[in-house]
């Protein structure tokens, strides 16, 4: 049933093959574009060319957050495939310097947006229980990318005269490709549209993905996410639930450390969510007692099923909820369906603003027949009768009205289209939970940067040459510059499995862990690259522990800190500001990308590789006690309830204040 979910999270990823394969083939055609053009050999200059791409990925990711949220995820996807395909043509072209670094700047730009959408795009697509696998299909294609760029490359250097032009300009090719697959196949994000007001457009969209008919559960869910309705905290009570229960469930051994130096330094919401999980684990498969959210997509089919049994009332079927939940003393109170029902029944006469509604209709432009037609067959999987003109009234005053046989979802998602645009976007910035999440998403992806894995990667035939590694290859007859690119092409065909196997976890055992597993293997590896240069040993014991040490090091990378900070930032942000923070996340990772770039060259030529290693080792080092002590596990959860969980601040979870409530005398 999720064939196509599948199938539109690859087709998305292609982007970050293109990025894979922009991101290696410009470094080895920066040798032959420097003799050509006349540039002076140097590590500033390299840095330079390099540089201009994340100019232009920086320039656009400033402005990718209003853009996604005005155009759409799939609309500004296909702008930057555009950027791609305009900015190959220039690079096969460049008749001189000037001209290519105006591709290049095309190229970043392009890339830019790719790089923040995507993996907007798939974890609003992505049931929670795939999300991360199919998170991570971003980073296997961008390796995918490098495999076959350095395949291209090697088969240039065996020519005695190599086109660079080639080289970096091909990207076209994929590019219309890929913008065909965008065109053609990919539908919209239904979270987007439902943001967007859009409600029969997100459930078509919706349906595609699910490969089902019967999708409403879902699209109340959402609805229920966006957070637009400024009077009624439909979900507050949910998440304070979770709080409540999340200690009552945590033993007197665990909550004694709360009082030690580890509490005063870790985010409260690591033992939450951990706890949250843990229960989840001893549930196992079966239906969610702990946290009845998990379950509210199948709520529409339970009413259905009661309804077809003779429960034709919405009242019989929520007592018969209410009775379920009383049976398990492990409960939340309600889900986030069930309380927007029950939100709704208690303050039927909560007014909104008449400018919410004004608004709607002059961006759609949608009658009032039309809307109302838009909410019935968005939500016609319900088999509850209705009069059309109390949905008309509904829809377009400013209250609700009184006696309304309106099914509670309709009621929401009816108030969710009337108050679209009440709250501005950078409004949302302002919240405790989304400045929250934004600092911890900026500060992991600078910090991804910061330990230099991408300037290894980089610059790996560089550093392979350097080293001596090709002599382990000097029997086939390549020279020493070939031998380093069929040694990187072999480097980079070991990480796809590694990344297969981080595709497999990632669910299974979440991002918190496999960061917690890999990072360690990864500073290890990371220290060992830089001993192997300083101890002094044999030529090919050097060589063979150094190769080993590099291979540990991509490997380790990509399963856990190359991946899983982009997954991170697609899933900590509500859906109104998710595209906004993104951008912000993304703008840490350019900055951080364009000090590394810069940077690493001049490192080499000055403290060496081994001053260089040992300063990423200590950078690993930092990124291990931040992810310890302040990454929660997202595993799992539905996009809208992790919004919602991070809106906690430290005040609320002071021992003092709660211990007392919890463990009474």
């Amino acid at each position: 049933m999720m064939k196509s979910t599948v199938f539109s999270a690859v087709a998305v990823s292609i982007g970050y093959t293109l990025l894979g394969w922009d991101f290696t083939t410009v470094l080895e055609a920066n040798i032959h574009m420097k003799k050509e053009f006349g540039l002076n050999n140097g590590p500033s200059i390299d840095g330079i060319i390099l540089a201009v791409s994340v100019f232009g990925s920086i320039a656009i990711t400033v402005f990718s957050g209003s853009l996604l949220d005005w155009l759409g995820r799939r609309a500004a996807l296909i702008y930057s495939s555009l950027l791609l395909i305009s900015g190959g043509l220039l690079m096969v072209w460049s008749p001189n310097i000037y001209i290519l670094l105006l591709a290049r700047l095309i190229v970043g730009s392009g890339s830019g947006l790719v790089f923040t959408c995507v993996p907007i795009y798939i974890s609003e697509t992505s049931p929670p229980n795939m999300r991360g696998s199919l998170g991570t299909m971003p980073q296997f294609m961008f390796f995918v990318g490098i495999v076959f760029s350095y395949c291209l490359i090697f088969w240039m250097t065996l020519i005695p005269s190599p086109n660079w032009r080639i080289m970096i300009g091909a990207i076209f090719a994929p590019s219309l490709v890929y913008f065909a697959l965008l065109v053609f196949y990919l539908p919209e994000s239904p979270r987007w549209l439902v943001s967007d007001g859009k409600i029969s457009e997100a459930r078509i969209s919706l349906q595609w993905l699910r490969g089902k008919d019967d999708v409403s559960g879902e699209i109340a869910l959402i609805a229920d996410g966006m957070n637009m309705i400024m009077e009624t905290a439909v979900g507050g009570h949910a998440v304070a639930a979770v709080r409540s229960q999340s200690f009552l469930g945590t033993s007197t051994n665990q909550m004694s450390r709360h009082s030690t130096f580890y509490w005063h330094l870790s985010d409260p919401l690591v033992d939450l969510l951990g706890s949250i999980h843990e229960s989840m684990s001893e549930l196992g498969a079966g239906r969610n007692s702990y946290f009845p959210v998990f379950n509210s997509f199948n709520i529409v089919e339970q009413e259905r099923t009661s309804e077809q049994r003779g429960n034709d009332s919405l009242q019989q079927s929520r007592e018969a909820y209410s009775a379920e939940e009383s049976n398990n003393g492990d409960n939340l109170q309600a889900s986030l369906l069930s309380q927007v029902a029950s939100a709704e029944t208690n303050d039927i006469n909560t007014s909104f603003t008449s400018e919410g509604s004004s608004s709607y209709l002059r961006r759609h432009g949608t009658s009032t027949s039309g809307l109302a037609q838009d909410l019935i067959s968005s939500l016609h999987d319900h088999d509850i009768e209705e009069d059309d003109e109390e949905i008309h009234i509904a829809a377009l005053s400013s209250q609700p009205a009184l006696g309304s046989g309106l099914h509670p979802f309709r009621q929401q998602i009816v108030r969710l289209s009337e108050t679209a645009d009440i709250k501005p976007k950078w409004r949302v910035l302002l919240q405790p939970g989304v400045r929250h999440a934004l600092c911890y998403g900026m500060l992991i992806q600078a910090l991804q940067q910061s330990a230099g894995i991408s300037g290894l990667l980089r610059y790996t035939p560089q550093i392979l040459e350097q080293v001596g590694v090709i002599s382990l290859f000097s029997d086939i007859g390549l020279d020493s510059h070939s031998a380093s690119i069929l040694i990187s092409v072999l480097n980079a065909s070991l990480m796809l499995p590694c990344i297969t196997v981080a595709m497999i976890l990632m669910d299974v055992c979440g991002r918190r862990v496999l960061l917690l597993v890999s990072i360690p293997f990864l500073t290890l590896s990371v220290g060992a690259i830089s001993l192997s240069n300083i101890v002094k040993m044999g030529s090919l014991p050097h060589e063979i522990l150094f190769q080993l040490s590099l291979t540990i090091c991509f490997c380790s990378y990509v399963i856990g800190l190359g991946p899983i900070p982009n997954i991170l930032c697609s899933e900590m942000f509500p859906t109104r500001a998710r595209a906004t923070c993104a951008s912000f996340c993304s703008l840490a990772f350019w900055f951080g990308r364009l000090l590394s770039i810069y940077c690493f060259p001049v490192m080499l030529s000055t403290i060496g590789l081994s001053g260089a290693c040992a300063i990423y080792a200590f950078v690993c080092c930092l990124v291990l006690v931040f992810v310890y002590l302040r990454v929660p596990e997202t595993k799992g959860l539905p996009l809208e309830l992790i919004a919602e969980i991070f809106k906690f601040s430290r005040q609320e979870w002071q021992l003092p204040h709660h211990l007392p409530h919890f463990f009474p005398q």
